[in-house]
């Protein structure tokens, strides 16, 4: 009867090993088979049902946090993103505020050199206005460069007459001026 009980034991112990073998060679799926048969058994089945009911929500967490981590940093990005475009904006910005403060400058000057032109030419007007010795009394008084403005704004036959009556010295520097002015 020993030989028979060795017999057994070695039978038992090469298909355990050949059992072995194929789980460790993925023949035979073990941790399914041994799930199959303990839900099988009644005393073992609750407890394996509430250890896949665990598993399950920890996967249920586990994709959860996965897909939060990814929406976080997609969220990261964007918000990058924004602030990037907020820089671009702000600097756009101050350019613009630049250009409004260049255009206000230009303007300001434009209409003060019109606001100039236009007392030019109501003193052009007005000396045309006056006999030509008057004017000429009036105008060698002022700076050359005004009478030269005065003058341009005048008939060519006014302004000649109201020449014609300025001290020669002055004529011939205004002539001078005019002729490099009309250049």
């Amino acid at each position: 009867m020993g030989r028979w009980v060795l017999v057994t034991m070695l039978l038992i112990l090469s298909i355990l090993v050949a059992f072995g073998i194929f789980v460790a060679t993925g023949v035979i799926d073990g941790p399914a088979l041994f799930w199959q048969v303990g839900l099988k058994i009644a005393w073992l089945q609750p407890h394996l049902e509430t250890y896949s009911h665990g598993q399950d929500g920890e996967a249920w967490i586990a994709a959860q946090e996965e897909e939060l981590r990814l929406y976080s940093e997609e969220l990261d990005l964007r918000e990058a993103e924004l602030v990037h475009r907020a820089e671009q904006l702000e600097q756009r910005t101050q350019e613009l505020d630049k250009r409004e403060s260049d255009l206000q400058k230009q303007i300001a000057n434009f209409q003060g050199e019109q606001a100039q032109r236009h007392n030019i030419q109501k003193l052009a007007e007005m000396y045309t206005e006056m006999p030509p010795e008057e004017s000429a009394r009036i105008l060698e008084k002022l700076d050359q460069s005004l009478i030269i403005e005065i003058l341009l704004f005048m008939d060519m036959r006014d302004a000649a007459n109201i020449l014609t009556k300025l001290p020669t010295n002055l004529a011939v520097a205004l002539s001078k001026e005019l002729g490099q002015v009309q250049k």
